[in-house]
């Protein structure tokens, strides 16, 4: 079977960070954390990384976009750059979950079949974007978006431990102090984790059309009506 060469970009939240896989196996990677300037610094650094890693783009067989939710600005300026790539190279493209794929990265993390992993995007007031994973991948919740409340999640998940990671995991802790959550602070967006989700999503031929392509952003910008879970 030939190897398969995906670019992969991730600007769903402050961290613009781009990756190269074989595969499904990483290659080369690329970020700037710390409030990037993705707009000015994307196309730059998908440069730097294709030069660094002796690699044209025209090898690439297909761009994995990580496609939200997140920051609505972070999300269309990786759109934009997904979509020119893929016409310009006449590339598929493969859209990645933002959540699913941090779930990915916090699950690499801790290895336990026991618990639920519950990646957040701060949303802004006391609202998140969330979604429920097992170990295996499984999807408990898809992404969705609550205001948040003493009685986050209890009721779907009695039996569980919940590990809450991502930049909505401050705002969970404050309230998250029951034993059967724990919050993880230290992983963080990154193209890495999108590796595994794309690489499955092109061996099954599922693309997205990049002229109807847009992110997920679950909500219109500046919206602040949410859905709350009771």
């Amino acid at each position: 079977m030939a190897s398969t060469l995906l670019l992969h970009i991730e600007t769903s939240s402050p961290v613009c960070s781009v990756a190269l896989s074989r595969s499904g196996t990483l290659i080369a990677l690329k970020e700037l954390a710390g409030n990037a300037n993705h707009a000015a610094m994307l196309t730059m650094i998908i440069d730097q990384l294709m030069n660094e890693s002796k690699i044209e783009m025209k090898a690439l067989d297909g761009i994995a976009l990580s496609a939200g939710p997140g920051s609505y600005t972070g999300l269309r300026i990786g759109a934009a750059t997904a979509k020119g790539l893929c016409f310009a190279l006449d590339k598929p493209l493969i859209a990645v979950d933002s959540l699913q794929s941090l779930a990915v990265g916090m699950s690499s993390i801790q290895k336990n079949s026991t618990l639920v992993f519950c990646p957040t995007i701060d949303a802004r007031r006391d609202e998140i974007y969330y979604g429920l994973y097992l170990q295996d991948g499984t999807v408990m919740q898809s992404s969705t978006n609550i205001i948040l409340t003493a009685d986050f999640m209890k009721r779907q998940l009695v039996d569980k431990t919940i590990v809450i990671g991502g930049s909505g995991a401050i705002k969970c802790k404050k309230i998250a102090t029951d034993r059967l959550f724990q919050i993880d602070l230290s992983t963080t967006p990154s193209a890495t984790w999108m590796i595994r989700l794309a690489e499955k999503q092109f061996v099954m031929g599922n693309f997205s059309d990049p002229v109807y392509f847009e992110p997920n952003y679950i909500k219109p910008a500046f919206i602040s009506s949410s859905r709350v879970i009771l």
